[in-house]
């Protein structure tokens, strides 16, 4: 089963991604600013995660990029949500998905990411595509 970290500072959104993703399979771990998200993550690793720009306390953008540069796990999918027009250019994500966001959009993004990884993952190490 796919791990994925959700974030986000309005209650009533993390509630309908967390609903969202438990009925896609998930195993799904919430919080609602990057400080607390980057804790969880340290203290267990998921597969993806999925984080509204901008948020109190840390944003997902700085979230972003603190994940990019932990030793082995900077291969994290990266989803940034937000309301704004476009995506910041000086952060490092995999998605970008504009709010509000669409249930079965955030499920494919995110199925479409976790197997681009498993495919990364096993060129790596020299085997089947």
């Amino acid at each position: 089963m796919a791990s994925v970290l959700l974030l986000d500072d309005d209650a009533e959104t993390l509630a309908a991604w967390e609903a969202n993703c438990i009925a896609d399979g998930f195993e799904v771990k919430s919080a609602s600013d990057g400080q607390s998200a980057l804790a969880m993550f340290i203290g267990s690793p998921v597969d993806i995660v999925v984080a509204d720009w901008r948020m109190p306390v840390m944003s997902g953008s700085e979230l972003c990029h603190r994940l990019r540069t932990l030793p082995g796990l900077a291969d994290v999918a990266f989803i940034l949500i937000s309301g704004e027009p476009s995506p910041p250019a000086f952060v490092s994500y995999d998605g970008f998905l504009r709010k509000p966001v669409d249930g079965a959009i955030l499920l494919a993004t995110m199925r479409r990411l976790l197997a681009d990884n498993v495919k990364h993952r096993q060129l790596q190490r020299g085997g089947p595509t």
